[in-house]
Order: structure tokens, then C-alpha cells, then sequence
């Protein structure tokens, strides 16, 4: 039932307005707005580097908070590939014959997905990743990497919670995302931030995409290097990351749907030089 009152829902207008209280500084409405949200969704703001509503400039600043410095370590290992986001596991698997599994009953293209040719990504391992509205919402590298391309997509925003999973068909294509490649010497790992209902924004840390995005434009950055757990992005309210592994490059850790998993944690190894997949 969600999932079709989605379907003659304005989105874009619900988004829109809720992106304008989101924005609001006033301090009796900003600090109100953080309270009941904190309240209703048990945000532990233990985690955060700033813990009371006074220290934001507004529900966007609260929403796409930094974590406390030195929160999360780093393994060690630079074999290990991580987590780009705090969230909850929806899919993981094997990228078979092109296609990616959304949800029991529900495959979708990974060319349609992230917008083009990706041959070399088949027979790779893929990993869906939600962000509920209580969780840390920046998004990191997963890997040392170089970002050799990136492809701005338009689309409808469909809420991308456990039912809209369920419900909504190829829902993942048909949503607004930004795919990043990340080039390495052993291939490139493709990362896509899928936007949704009331997420007003896709935020790089680089100057390029600014989301809301009205047309497809494929962009090739100049000297945009990340190391591993370094700040790539940041989602204004709840979304979804995809991370896809060429077999090239490296294999992904299989998880029980539904498990969370920390940015910064092992989701997975990158293979030795020497090493064929």
C-alpha cells in the first residue's frame, strides 16, 4: 500500500517543502525541529561532534552531522576495502549476467543502474547499503582511489526504506543517484548514492554535481584523489550507497540482510597483484 500511495505522490513537492523548513535558521522553529526528530528516532548524539541543537545552524546542519574525531578507526590493513556509510545491509551478492538483486522477487540492470557499459563489473560482488533517518549520513571512500569519473542521473524519489525495497520494481533505477568511479590499478569500484523522498540533497566534497540533477552529465575530474575513509559526500536525510566490486579488484563480504554495519568496517578485501580472480 506504501508503495503505490508512492506512486501518485508529488515527490519532488514534498521534498521541495520539506527542504524549506529544513533550511530554516530561526532558532525557536531550527532547535524544535532537532529536538522532536532526536526524540522520534533516538539519535545518539553521543556519536556526534556537536550534541545540542543550539551548536547547528539549522535541521540540514544537524541531519548531515560529523562524527566525534578519532571515532572510528581505520584498519590497519590496506587490503581491507570498508564501509562507506553507517547503515543496514539490504542486498549483497554476486552481480550475475548483469543483474543485481533488489529484494526476493525483484532484480534490476547494473547498466541502467550507474548509466553505462560495465562489463567488467560482472561476475563482481555488490553490496546495498540503506541509511535510516537516525544514522550518520556522510559518506567515505571505501578505498584508495582516484575519482576518474562521475555521472549525475535525474529521477523520481521514491523512499528507499524496507517496504519501497519490497514494493517498488527496479526502484533503485528509477531513483535520482550520483555514480562515482574510482579508479585503482586493478580496477574500477563503482559507487552509487541513491538519492530518495525528502532528500533534498547529494553534497560532494569536491566542486562538481549539485543535486537536485535536471539532466544526465557525465563529468571527468581533474586530480580528485581519496584515501581510504576519507569524506567523499554527505546525503541531506535518509538514502541508500551501492558499492560494486569488479572481480578484478577484489571481493565483498557476505552479511545477513538487515545487519548494520559501521563506515570505516570491513565489507571486504582487495586481491594481492599477484592474485586472478
Amino acid at each position: 500500500m506504501f508503495a503505490l500511495l508512492q506512486q501518485i505522490l508529488p515527490k519532488r513537492l514534498i521534498t521541495h517543502f520539506v527542504g524549506v523548513f529544513a533550511m530554516v535558521r530561526w532558532r525557536p522553529i531550527k532547535n524544535t525541529l532537532i529536538r522532536l526528530f532526536i526524540r522520534g528516532y533516538q539519535v545518539d548524539m553521543s556519536t556526534s561532534e556537536r550534541e545540542t541543537p543550539e551548536e547547528f545552524e539549522n535541521f540540514a546542519d544537524f541531519f548531515a552531522r560529523e562524527l566525534k574525531a578519532g571515532l572510528r578507526a581505520t584498519p590497519t590493513d590496506s587490503s581491507i576495502i570498508t564501509s562507506p556509510v553507517d547503515g543496514m545491509v539490504s542486498q549483497f551478492g554476486t552481480i550475475d549476467q548483469g543483474k543485481l538483486l533488489q529484494a526476493k522477487g525483484h532484480t534490476y540492470s547494473v547498466e541502467e543502474l550507474v548509466g553505462q557499459c560495465c562489463v567488467d563489473l560482472d561476475g563482481g560482488s555488490f553490496l546495498t547499503l540503506y541509511l535510516d533517518p537516525s544514522m550518520y549520513h556522510r559518506v567515505h571512500a571505501p578505498i584508495d582511489a582516484t575519482l576518474s569519473k562521475t555521472i549525475e542521473i535525474p529521477g523520481k524519489l521514491f523512499s528507499v526504506n524496507a517496504p519501497s525495497v519490497r514494493g517498488v520494481p527496479n526502484l533503485f533505477c528509477q531513483n535520482e543517484r550520483l555514480v562515482c568511479n574510482l579508479r585503482t590499478d586493478l580496477g574500477e569500484v563503482r559507487l552509487v548514492l541513491v538519492g530518495a523522498l525528502i532528500v533534498a540533497s547529494i553534497m560532494t566534497s569536491w566542486p562538481g554535481p549539485q543535486s537536485p540533477f535536471r539532466q544526465r552529465v557525465e563529468r571527468l575530474p581533474e586530480g580528485v584523489q581519496f584515501r581510504r575513509a576519507e569524506e567523499l559526500a554527505r546525503f541531506t536525510l535518509g538514502s541508500t550507497a551501492i558499492v560494486l566490486v569488479p572481480s578484478s579488484f577484489g571481493v565483498l563480504d557476505k552479511f545477513e540482510p538487515g545487519s548494520p554495519v559501521k563506515m570505516g568496517e570491513r565489507i571486504g578485501f582487495k586481491r594481492d597483484r599477484t592474485e586472478t580472480p
